[in-house]
């Protein structure tokens, strides 16, 4: 140390890297931190050094690398032959624990927010009703401002529930369940959930509201249904977001539409089966960088009963005819359309097909927050970038 080497009181290493004096102590004690030098009245001194290397410990710590190994990487329990070598291979064991631990907290956060859209619906109260020729859809209505619609398929009111919420402050929101779905249950004689059809009863809905334009917002198979309404009713179409639209059909990808067919053939008899294939051909529920690609395969635990039925359905009759839908890219230029996709969700089925419908109509791909399930489990962050998108 140079004589010009600033030094610093624990005090002041406390305050600036907010560990109690009392803990600074204890790692000492520990081992976790080597000593720092003392003055003539015996009071620590910490050098600059000292401080970054506490600093580290903090954020090493705070992922959950064992102290052993804290301790170790700051040299403090022992001389290294090759100190840079060793904090290497530290940090490369605590980052693949980080990464298996990461990957374990998202499926955990897919199970809650599915639970707080369940419980989400159960308090919002008696849903509205609008009467088809061959079913009755349910839907939702909150908040102030410019009619905005969200648009699933499968995600229904409680998928969009805290979405929502989020967005009362600006809009006046409506959400349904798409036939089949949710409140507007399937029953004997209704025509299947083709995105020509979903469309209709999304028209009906608006209908129901206004007869001019409105602003829309559309998930995953949400946002093939208004690719159908921007074809079949463009003067509905105020303006339309749409959110990775999983279209098969834009992708020369011959083996996906194999498995993404054989997936879909099995859910009736066996939607346990369809909704791991489906799972691991879609790589959704993943969060995957620039640099990074799905794993191939993720075993998933046993589903619900309620869970198996609703997949029977979505798998068997919905998804299908969604991600094999081919749109009309003439009839969508003619309408005001924002293309985005997570930015989580690079080398998956869903923003592969949105970055091909892109480059069909000549748009740019947005960067949206979180993944494909975006819209649910990072709500607050996703509609602060929806408003920017419906701003005129």
């Amino acid at each position: 140390m140079s004589e010009t080497d600033e030094l610093f009181g624990i005090a002041e290493v406390s305050t600036s890297i907010g560990l109690e004096p009392d803990t600074l102590r204890y790692f000492e004690r520990q081992g976790v931190v080597p000593s720092p030098r003392r003055d003539g009245a015996g009071r620590r001194r910490y050098t600059t050094a000292d401080v970054e290397l506490i600093r580290m410990l903090v954020h090493l710590r705070g992922t959950g690398m064992p102290l052993a190994d804290i301790a170790q990487f700051t040299g403090a329990d022992h001389e290294a032959a090759d100190p840079a070598g060793l904090r290497v291979e530290l940090l490369t064991a605590h980052r693949r624990r980080i990464h298996d631990r990461r990957e374990e907290l998202d499926r955990a956060l897919d199970v809650i927010t599915r639970k707080i859209a369940d419980f989400s619906d159960r308090i919002t109260g008696p849903a509205h009703l609008l009467d088809r020729p061959d079913c009755t859809i349910a839907f939702d209505v909150r908040g102030e401002g410019p009619l905005l619609f969200l648009v699933g398929a499968p995600a229904g009111r409680a998928g969009f529930a805290a979405l929502a919420h989020e967005l009362t402050g600006r809009f006046t929101v409506v959400t349904h369940d798409p036939r089949g779905i949710g409140a507007s249950r399937a029953v004997p004689g209704m025509a299947e959930p083709t995105p020509e059809v979903l469309a209709e009863d999304l028209a009906a809905l608006v209908d129901r509201f206004t007869g001019g334009p409105a602003l829309y917002v559309g998930t995953s198979g949400g946002a093939v249904t208004l690719l159908e309404l921007a074809k079949r009713h463009p003067g509905l179409v105020g303006r339309a977001v749409l959110h990775e639209p999983p279209l098969v059909s834009l992708l020369d990808d011959a083996d996906l539409a194999a498995r993404a067919a054989a997936a879909f053939s099995v859910a009736e008899a066996d939607p346990q089966r369809a909704v791991q294939e489906f799972f691991d051909l879609s790589g959704a529920a993943h969060r995957t960088g620039p640099d990074q690609t799905p794993p191939a395969s993720v075993a998933l635990p046993g589903l619900p009963v309620e869970e198996l039925d609703k997949n029977r359905y979505f798998l068997g009759r919905m998804a299908g005819p969604t991600v094999f839908y081919v749109p009309d890219v003439e009839a969508v230029r003619r309408v005001p359309v924002t293309l985005c996709a997570g930015s989580q969700s690079h080398h998956q089925m869903a923003r592969r097909a949105t970055q091909a419908l892109a480059g069909l109509l000549g748009l740019p791909l947005m960067d949206m927050p979180g993944n494909h399930l975006g819209a649910s489990a990072e709500p607050a962050e996703f509609a602060h970038a929806l408003t920017l998108l419906l701003e005129p």
